[in-house]
């Protein structure tokens, strides 16, 4: 066999040239021949497969790419179809990226690139993609550890003086974000950790970023934001571990990842849920020209209150002062006053005088019998009760020839008291004298 391409530079034409039973086409041609065989190969067709992209641009038509894993090498292999605006339109299913759906419709050749594609009529789901049961087991998962719960949802700080963005830098919803919290509150400060927003490694770098603002303390707010994307450009938001970091994080957490109709785990486990970057700005920050408009009204509600008050407080003044009095005039009526008190004093001590000697006199005339009355009287109870006493002393015994004896142990009442040579006193009527016991005590019967 003859190899026709070696040194094919020099050689090609001229052996192209002369291959016999080779029909030359050109690319058009060969696409629009192609394109003939598949539509009469395959005129309608069902074709059965996973959602992996889809996107509508602004003329209305939808472009999707099923994919699926099989065949005889077990290989994922995927497909491009397009949904013309009219039946996209008329529609009643609107499929999403993860979705297993049926299509269907006919295989062609775009002649422009030779890309084979399914041009779809009709689209009908076929039950859950693999994708979307994944992602529905990771919320099951994280439902059943309670980190979905929305009670356990923080509240975020009303004025935040630092506030944590975990996102790109070159991206859109960077300076979205920035554009309106400058208008928003330009008081608070933002600190930005870079972080990928697509792509596999997404979720390993926003857990670095968010790590990297938590280990700064400065944050009293993380917000983690991206722009729109597709489906499949968010699903890295849909990592469980990424879910599980944001929900421990110890600083309350924003998620604005994609559009308003987008809903990712992360949004589920986030302390606030916004549908923008824009949005989310709105959300962290005051509206600083609203704050201004508070402090005008109550700086104005203020000043009518402060002049009110120092109204009413001049008219009180005014009151008071046509009720005071010059103190040297207060001075002079008091001092007639007490002449005239004193003047009344007189006269009053001068007709009393005379009432109360009078009845001085008739007091003591009377006075003197009724105080010798008291006083014999009392002396006689007193003389009485003298007698009743001495008739109990036991001093008046002794007048009977008895002696009271005392020692050491005290007043000694019975001989058991009573020791060989202890010291006595001894008291008779005449006064009392010391004597020594010398023998031993003996009892007596008298």
């Amino acid at each position: 066999m003859v190899n026709y391409f070696t040194n094919w530079k020099s050689c090609a034409p001229c052996y192209v040239r002369k291959m016999p039973g080779l029909r030359r086409y050109t690319v058009p041609v060969l696409n629009e021949e192609l394109d003939q065989l598949l539509q009469n190969r395959y005129p309608t067709i069902l074709v059965e497969g996973e959602v992996a992209q889809l996107q509508q641009p602004i003329s209305g038509h939808c472009y999707v790419l099923l994919r699926d894993r099989g065949g005889s090498k077990n290989m994922d292999c995927s497909l491009s179809a397009v949904v013309w605006k009219d039946d996209w339109n008329r529609l009643r299913y609107r499929p999403a990226i993860g979705d297993r759906v049926l299509c269907r419709g006919r295989l062609a050749v775009y002649s422009p690139r030779g890309n084979v594609q399914l041009y779809v009529t009709d689209i009908a789901p076929a039950g859950q993609g693999d994708l979307a049961r994944e992602i529905e087991a990771r919320k099951a998962r994280l439902m059943a550890d309670g980190l979905l719960d929305p009670r356990r949802k923080r509240a975020l700080p009303r004025y935040p003086r630092v506030v944590g963005v975990a996102t790109s830098l070159t991206g859109a919803a960077l300076q979205d974000f920035l554009k309106v919290s400058k208008g928003r509150f330009p008081a608070a400060r933002i600190l930005v950790a870079p972080c990928l927003v697509q792509g596999s490694e997404t979720a390993p770098s926003v857990i670095r970023a968010v790590e990297l603002l938590i280990e700064d303390g400065r944050s009293e707010v993380i917000v983690v934001t991206r722009g729109g994307g597709s489906k499949e450009d968010l699903l890295p938001f849909h990592d469980e571990g990424l879910a599980r970091f944001l929900a421990v994080c110890p600083v309350p957490v924003v998620s604005a990842v994609g559009h308003q109709i987008d809903t990712t785990i992360a949004d589920l486990v986030a302390d606030a849920v916004a549908p923008t970057p824009s949005a989310a700005a709105m959300l962290v920050f005051p509206d600083g020209r609203e704050m201004a408009q508070r402090v005008d009204d109550t700086l104005s509600v203020l000043l009518r209150a402060m002049n009110k008050g120092i109204e009413q407080r001049k008219e009180r003044v005014e009151a008071r002062k046509n009720r005071l009095r010059h103190p040297g005039e207060r001075l002079r009526e008091g001092y007639r006053r007490q002449v005239e008190l004193e003047r009344r004093l007189v006269l009053c001590m001068h007709r009393l005088i005379p009432d109360v000697k009078r009845q001085v006199s008739r007091v003591s005339v009377g006075l003197q019998p009724a105080l010798l009355r008291l006083l014999s009287e009392r002396r006689r109870k007193l003389e009485s009760l003298e007698d009743r006493l001495r008739a109990l002393s036991p001093v008046a015994v002794l007048d009977r020839g008895y002696a009271i004896v005392s020692g050491k142990p005290g007043l000694i009442r019975d001989p058991q008291q009573v020791e060989p040579g202890m010291s006595l006193q001894v008291r008779v009527r005449g006064g009392q004298f010391e004597v020594k016991v010398g023998g031993e005590p003996q009892l007596r019967l008298l």
